[in-house]
């Protein structure tokens, strides 16, 4: 339990006083837990100083258990461009760490920590609670099925992020490929073909309606979802393993290090690569073969810019 200490010096106090009161509030402070750091009010006019501080008394909060983390790497390692300085929060224990954040927003995030406002009906104006501390929010995984991590700009969830939309991308732009170099559709008219023709695969009629297809995509991705949630071990949230490595490749721990970094490589150039497919059928209304196609057969005049009409 926490209980509230206000102190307030009265300057018409006498040296000694002020100075006895200050030194056993001193060392009761130093007797307790603190939480929080005072911050003064630079805004106050008032001739009274005020120190507001929060002391938990009893028994001292034991301390919490240490997960194993990677070692951070402390040597020089290859960075996204020659001469770049990593961020403090970057420090290479990830997998694919090459220190590149130019927002920072993968920083772990400060919140500041306020006193309560006064609430006293006999003044003729309340005041607001001071800052009287900052803190940080863990970064441990709850089971909950919605939000999982206790802190959603965390650099562990935004990893989980990036592996799972670049498994999605890798997916997708193999699927586009594959899609039109076999049935001629491009990956943005597909959806127009299921409306008119019926849902099919490949050219293959589906005895599934789109309807059925699509509570079928949701009863399934949100079961896997939900159990996915349920996963307490960041490590295995992104790397499960079991069914997921039927080959047993990540058996080894230093190809399983290898794979993983080649996975996160291939994962984000993926992404790269779908957002380029996306522009390049807003801007030309064709597939990625067809504008490669294009491309090769007039290199010097069939460009990005040519198409956005920067020569024209």
């Amino acid at each position: 339990m926490h209980h509230q200490l206000n102190l307030y010096l009265n300057p018409d106090q006498t040296l000694g006083t002020t100075t006895a009161n200050m030194a056993s509030t001193t060392t009761a402070a130093t007797a307790s837990s603190f939480i929080g750091t005072h911050l003064p009010n630079l805004h106050s006019k008032c001739k009274s100083g005020r120190v507001t501080a929060l002391f938990g008394l009893g028994k001292k909060a034991a301390a919490p258990k240490k997960v194993s983390k990677p070692k951070p790497v402390t040597s020089d390692r290859p960075l996204w461009y020659p001469g770049a300085k990593a961020p403090d929060h970057l420090d290479g224990s990830l997998v694919g760490d090459y220190g590149f954040d130019p927002f920072g927003l993968g920083k772990p995030a400060e919140y500041l920590q306020f006193d309560l406002d006064s609430l006293d009906q006999n003044l003729a104006k309340n005041v607001a609670g001071d800052v009287i501390g900052t803190r940080f929010e863990s970064s441990d995984v709850k089971p909950t099925p919605f939000q999982p991590y206790t802190e959603v700009f965390g650099l562990q969830r935004f990893r989980e992020c990036e592996l799972i939309h670049g498994r999605w991308a890798m997916l997708a732009v193999l699927g586009a490929l594959t899609v039109e170099s076999v049935t001629g559709v491009t990956w943005q008219d597909a959806g127009k073909v299921e409306l008119i023709d019926g849902s099919s695969y490949l050219g293959q009629p589906l005895p599934f309606s789109i309807t059925t297809l699509i509570w079928i995509e949701v009863l399934v991705i949100g079961y896997i979802e939900f159990q996915r949630n349920a996963e307490l071990d960041p490590e295995k949230r992104i790397y499960p393993g079991g069914p997921f490595d039927p080959l047993k490749l990540a058996e080894d721990p230093e190809k399983k290090e290898r794979l993983q970094l080649a996975e996160i490589k291939h994962a984000r150039l993926a992404m790269v690569a779908f957002l380029a497919f996306a522009v390049q059928a807003a801007a030309t209304g064709k597939g990625p073969l067809n504008n490669w196609v294009t491309h090769l057969s007039d290199p010097f005049h069939t460009t990005i810019l040519d198409t956005f009409g920067v020569f024209s």
